[in-house]
């Protein structure tokens, strides 16, 4: 006589209803056009985990309530965080190597909220869950549900706590509320078979630390199997059909939307039905259903950094998609036969080991960037743009001042702007707001590559405006979802736009010399800021007209005509300016054929007081510039906000302007512009100013 088969040690049925789960969230995200409604899967998966924590915390509800929280955390963490966090450092690796350059900064960003579980915090429209499905940029977008999860996780237990000292007859009805009634309906009812259940549980260890791997809790002698099984075949009908319905169907019938409760949650009401009454069941006991349930987290896991590298990189290529799909399956089984299966038997102190040394591999993998540009610098002694090092001597100032004013034209160009005049660094170009993110800081600056962000960002000015351009951009780029700028040039003289000679510039505020050209470019300024309505402005200018003496008989500004046309000009601007506008102060007019002589005079021992007062005239222009600005800035108001260069350069111990270092370099070329090393003399002014938008 053959004996009975004896029963599995698990419930074979839930891994089926895992699996068909994870096989329709596959189907949402490789083929949205014949499986809409398989985003439903995701719900299914919490009804799961649902009864899971149930579990769980009725294994141990006779425990102390410090033995109960400390068990039930360590199983779940020791479940899901050494594979979770070995995927996200991983998909960083591949991120670097593989994805195309514009989705590193997203991603980076979305790897930090992934590894806090925060990737379910509350998103702007552009965020839009099902719009980050379609474009695929982030590859972290499905992390949402686990962050949902642990958020759970750090609560249920105190929810089970709480529920443990109401009379059993109202127990029922709590855990229904909070959706975790599954579970209590499938133990027996008599103390005593249950104790005799949970001794029997106490042998299968795996299971407690495997969430596909669940007790039958609902033994088949406690159920008309006439009943359940029709019942069983009849919700697992209804809900495939749901799932994979060809067409979506309203969120208000087939779950929860913003947790409006007027909303029917099917799919969530139906799956629970259906694990109550499943045990068993031919179908979703099957060994290939139970081993997809198996690999499903993993194939979560796995499946969606692969599909969004092929929606970045394959140009909608259908058989690479497939390619896709079957690469993210194959994985997923080799993930769960190596990793999985082995981390899961490992101690509790082990896995909290792999766990801290796999948390700062993610950091440091989110930082990389960060973190060599710091190496580099440190080992280079690297000052960014202007490539001057510690160890540069005097010899190398000459050298390097030499060739700064020899290339000045060539350095106004900013590579991240496109001109409107492709021949000229002078007029109006828009910056490139995305940009390669495959660099360290260093060569993104190099190449006049930026981030983007939210603000519509405006820089005007003179040439002075396109002298800090590649600065501007390094530093305030990553908070622009658009950079406008306009440098008004005055008259040239040379034969090839790269080697001309800059004679005059034309103020913003001013139509300066009243030359025709600056009269143009006066009323251009205002037309130009109308139009694109920018959050923030940002006024790069060296002053010329408005240094200008007061008329005769003019005693106030109420009187100047160069300043009433000044503050009218500046009405215009900030009408049309959301937040604020920068406006950058006078600085000394420099005698700038005589900066080529600053390296010779300090080799030869000149005095630097001495080269100071030969370099800085700080003539009547200059003082009057300023105290128009000032006026300028009293009458604007919390609107304007000044920017001013002279503390920078200020030496009050001499009572002069140092225009360059203790070893002679020159912070301005011969063309009354900032050389690459006076940038970097002023970076932290403009880091302080865009870190504060």
């Amino acid at each position: 006589m053959d004996l009975p088969k004896p029963k599995p040690s698990k419930r074979l049925d839930l891994q089926g209803i895992r699996a068909l789960a994870i096989i329709v969230v596959l189907g949402f995200h490789f083929y949205p056009e014949y499986c809409p409604n398989g985003y439903l899967g995701v719900d299914q998966f919490f009804v799961l985990s649902g009864f899971l924590m149930c579990m769980l915390l009725k294994r141990a509800e006779n425990e102390s309530t410090c033995s109960l929280v400390t068990l039930f955390y360590s199983k779940r963490f020791k479940r899901i965080l050494p594979l979770y966090l070995i995927i996200i450092f991983i998909a960083m690796i591949c991120l670097y190597n593989y994805f195309p350059d514009t989705a590193i900064e997203l991603n980076q960003e979305s790897a930090v909220h992934a590894l806090l579980f925060v990737s379910n915090r509350p998103t702007t429209d552009q965020e839009d869950y099902f719009q980050m499905l379609s474009i695929a940029v982030d590859i972290f977008t499905h992390t949402w549900s686990l962050s949902v999860e642990i958020h759970f996780y750090f609560l249920v237990p105190f929810i089970f706590l709480f529920a443990s000292d109401l009379p059993g007859q109202y127990q029922y009805g709590y855990y229904g509320i909070i959706g975790m009634v599954v579970y209590l309906l499938t133990i027996p009812k008599s103390a005593d078979s249950y104790e005799a259940l949970q001794k029997q549980e106490e042998v299968r260890e795996l299971l407690m630390t495997n969430e596909n791997q669940e007790v039958d809790d609902s033994p088949s002698e406690s159920r008309s199997a006439r009943f359940t099984q029709p019942a069983a075949y009849f919700f697992l009908i209804v809900l495939t059909f749901v799932n994979t319905y060809p067409v979506a169907l309203p969120a208000l019938i087939v779950r929860y939307k913003k947790f409006k409760l007027e909303h029917v949650p099917l799919v969530t009401i139906g799956t629970g039905c259906l694990m109550l009454i499943s045990d068993e069941n031919l179908i979703l006991s099957n060994k290939v259903l139970t081993y997809i349930g198996d690999i499903s987290y993993s194939l979560y896991l796995i499946h969606w950094p692969i599909y969004a590298y092929w929606k970045l990189s394959c140009n909608g290529d259908q058989i690479y998609l497939f390619i896709a799909l079957t690469s993210s399956i194959l994985l997923a089984i080799i993930t769960y036969e190596t990793f999985e299966k082995w981390y899961l038997k490992l101690s509790s102190t082990s896995i909290g080991l792999m766990v801290v040394i796999l948390f700062f591999l993610n950091i440091t993998a989110i930082k990389k960037q960060d973190i060599m540009d710091r190496i580099y610098l440190m080992r280079n002694n690297v000052t960014s743009l202007d490539e001057v090092t510690y160890d540069m001597t005097i010899e190398d100032a000459i050298r390097l001042n030499t060739r700064w004013s020899v290339n000045d034209m060539k350095n106004l160009y900013a590579p991240s702007c496109v001109y409107e005049k492709e021949e000229s660094p002078f007029g109006w170009c828009r910056h490139k707001v995305r940009a390669s993110q495959n660099l360290s800081t260093v060569n993104l600056r190099s190449q006049g590559l930026s981030k983007s962000g939210k603000y519509k960002l405006a820089i005007i000015g003179n040439s002075w405006t396109a002298n800090h351009a590649k600065l501007f951009y390094q530093e305030c780029g990553y908070k622009a979802k658009s950079i406008m700028q306009g440098s008004a040039s005055g008259e040239f003289r040379g034969t090839t736009p790269r080697k001309t000679l800059l004679i005059l510039g034309c103020e913003p505020f001013f139509p300066s010399m009243d030359k025709e050209r600056c009269r143009r470019n006066f009323t251009d300024y205002a037309e130009h800021i109308e139009k694109e309505k920018p959050d923030f402005a940002f006024v790069i200018s060296r002053y010329l007209s408005i240094g200008g003496p007061l008329p005769e008989n003019v005693t106030s500004f109420d009187e100047d005509p160069t300043y009433q046309t000044m503050k009218a000009q500046m009405m215009k601007f900030i009408s049309n300016i959301k937040y604020k506008m920068y406006i950058l102060d006078a600085f000394p007019a420099i005698d700038r054929w005589k900066i080529p002589r600053i390296g010779f005079m300090m080799r030869n021992g000149t005095d630097p007081v001495a080269i100071d007062n030969m370099l800085v005239r700080r003539t009547s222009d200059y003082f009057m510039s300023r105290k128009r600005y000032a006026q300028l800035l009293k009458d604007c108001g919390e609107k304007c906000i000044m920017i001013d260069y002279v503390p920078e350069f200020y030496k009050r111990s001499t009572n002069t302007f140092r225009t360059f270092d203790k070893k002679g370099f020159s912070y301005f070329t011969t063309e009354m512009h900032l050389t690459p090393h006076g940038i970097e003399k002023i970076r932290h002014i403009w880091k302080d100013i865009c870190g504060k938008l």
